[in-house]
């Protein structure tokens, strides 16, 4: 039987003809590709991967190294080098933290860290947006099924509840000292685009959970060299180093290349060389990313760095003021920047993060465009040059496109992008008065072939 033919050629055209049936994105990476039009959809937050400064930089220590491709192996072979150990013990040092460890991506490091160092009886909670490199870490953990909880979204209330159930079905074990409390968190939500309301978090585990016993663990993928002191992150800016046992910090965003990093203490770093699949079945990163994530470091760490976070500041706020104002007067069946939940509510009583942004004047730089039509608006967007995405059910409850902000966007180019964002909504709201059709709440039902990226 031909490849073309084969059952498994069969079953697999099968499901995926049943995906584009049921409403769920079809996905390709066959296009579009990058386009002239300005970037409001990376996670490049510094507009580093385009920086000529730090082409500047890397190019010297490129031409003057002796090794620039490949590793040849994994770290624990043949594949490892000083240059490799002097960037963790640099990037340990610029962090604050006690020990680091170098990983080919924040997927990788969050499967590394989950599916290793938690220990059978020990027991995890997480929010329940994490990303799904955790819950895929946790999956292949030793943590049984019945002992990972997950708490209401960004609610600090929910936390202490679930905290304060999982104490008193396992409050002995966790006391003696044979369990530990494990505690997942992401310092910035990158399809909400809000903050964590982290000190709140910290300070519920160290009132509630046994000193020793407990280990809270942030992803910092958004907010790693955006946020905190020379940009060492949202940990580093609520001053809760040292409260905080684990970070992960992703180098393929604002850093504007890839890999990532594990900030922990030389005991967990130790576990995870020796007993991380993740990390010691796969070839380490090129010699040419040790050079590249030391340029960027020598970026982010100075004054050129403090300047794009202050630019980023800058053009993020001159953004969502602008889209308030200019999507003020579209029901929320057309696109809002506001969540159901939020409007549903009235009054919310886990406004923590929110108020504390407020307060330290943090505004994210992912906005979501909500709007039950987000692949409509997504292709719009495409068809005016952007290379949009729309992102659906079941990736979210509540449909979208993200407007993503960069140190490199000007007021004229976010000017432009709403005036098209603006263009689509009008000419929506219009049809849909036409046809009578404003019934329903924003939620997961803009799903279709997405032709964007997600």
């Amino acid at each position: 039987m031909s490849a073309q033919g084969s059952a498994l050629t069969k079953s697999l055209d099968d499901i995926l003809t049943r995906r584009k049936q049921s409403g769920l994105p079809l996905l390709a990476i066959d296009g579009p590709f990058l386009s002239s039009a300005p970037d409001f959809f990376s996670n490049d937050y510094l507009s580093l991967s385009t920086s000529p400064l730090l082409r500047e930089l890397f190019l010297p220590k490129a031409l003057s190294a002796s090794r620039l491709f490949g590793a040849t192996g994994c770290r624990l072979a043949t594949g490892n080098g000083e240059g490799y150990r002097a960037l963790e013990e640099r990037l340990a040092y610029f962090f604050h933290s006690p020990d680091a460890l170098l990983c080919t991506s924040g997927c990788v490091a969050n499967e590394a860290f989950w599916s290793t160092v938690p220990q059978p009886g020990d027991v995890l909670i997480f929010d329940q947006l994490v990303h799904s490199s955790i819950r895929e870490g946790a999956r292949l953990s030793h943590i049984p099924k019945d002992m990972q909880y997950n708490f209401r979204h960004n609610s600090v209330t929910a936390f202490k509840q679930c905290l304060e159930d999982v104490l008193k079905k396992h409050h002995a074990q966790i006391v003696q000292g044979s369990r530990t409390v494990f505690v997942a968190v992401e310092s910035l939500y990158s399809m909400d685009g809000d903050f964590s309301p982290l000190e709140d978090i910290v300070r519920t585990v160290e009132e509630l959970v046994p000193k020793g016993h407990a280990h809270i663990v942030v992803d910092e993928a958004h907010t790693s060299g955006v946020f905190g002191p020379d940009g060492s992150g949202y940990v580093a800016l609520l001053g809760l180093k040292g409260r905080v046992h684990t970070m992960m910090h992703t180098l393929g965003k604002a850093w504007g290349h890839r890999g990532a990093v594990v900030l922990t203490s030389p005991m967990v770093r130790k576990y995870l060389v020796n007993y991380a699949k993740a990390f010691g079945y796969t070839t380490t990163m090129a010699h040419m990313d040790v050079h590249i994530l030391n340029s960027c470091l020598d970026i982010i760490s100075g004054p050129k760095g403090q300047e794009l976070r202050n630019k980023l500041s800058h053009i993020v706020q001159y953004a969502h003021t602008h889209l308030i104002n200019a999507l003020r007067p579209f029901p929320a069946q057309i696109v809002t920047l506001t969540l159901p939940s939020t409007r549903a509510s009235g009054i919310d009583l886990d406004r923590s993060a929110a108020k504390r942004s407020a307060e330290l004047k943090l505004y994210s730089p992912v906005i979501p465009l909500l709007t039950p039509h987000a692949v409509e608006l997504a292709d719009y967007l495409i068809d005016c040059g952007y290379n949009a995405g729309a992102v659906t059910y079941p990736a979210v409850k509540v449909s979208r496109v993200r407007m993503i902000v960069h140190a490199g966007n000007t007021q004229a180019e976010v000017d432009r992008f709403v005036e098209k964002v603006v263009e689509w909504a009008t000419a929506k709201d219009q049809a849909s008065s036409q046809e009578g059709n404003r019934a329903g709440e924003v939620s997961g039902e803009g799903r279709g072939v997405v032709r964007g990226r997600l």
